[in-house]
């Protein structure tokens, strides 16, 4: 499974947060700093809508380079090698783990993944 980025735009926030809930993921907003991080996974898939400023975010896999801003909707797989690059920005996400169980670090190194 690759990255997906797709325009819908944002019709409330209220409707993002019954849409990622309807798909059964967990539901908070997220501020993100400026980020420029190497390539890494995450043990848990997430669908966001970007509400403020742009995302670079690559496909590693396939080499994509997708451009998020405002009210743009990603879909990111559990365990697909990416890599973030931002000024800052907003999200309204969902994750298929609830954050509370997060450890750190929530990145997770390439050479970590075993494709099986």
């Amino acid at each position: 499974m690759t990255i997906e980025v797709t325009q819908p735009g944002i019709e409330s926030e209220a409707a993002v947060e019954a849409e990622l809930r309807d798909l059964g993921l967990h539901f908070l907003k997220f501020e993100v700093p400026a980020v420029d991080n190497a390539s890494h996974w995450h043990s848990f898939s997430s669908v966001f809508y970007v509400n403020e400023g742009t995302l670079l975010l690559t496909d590693v896999e396939t080499g994509q380079v997708h451009h998020a801003g405002p009210g743009s909707r990603v879909s990111v797989p559990e365990r697909t090698l990416h890599a973030e690059r931002s000024d800052g920005y907003s999200i309204l996400l969902g994750t298929s783990r609830d954050p509370a169980t997060f450890e750190d670090p929530v990145n997770l190194a390439a050479d970590e993944l075993v494709r099986g």
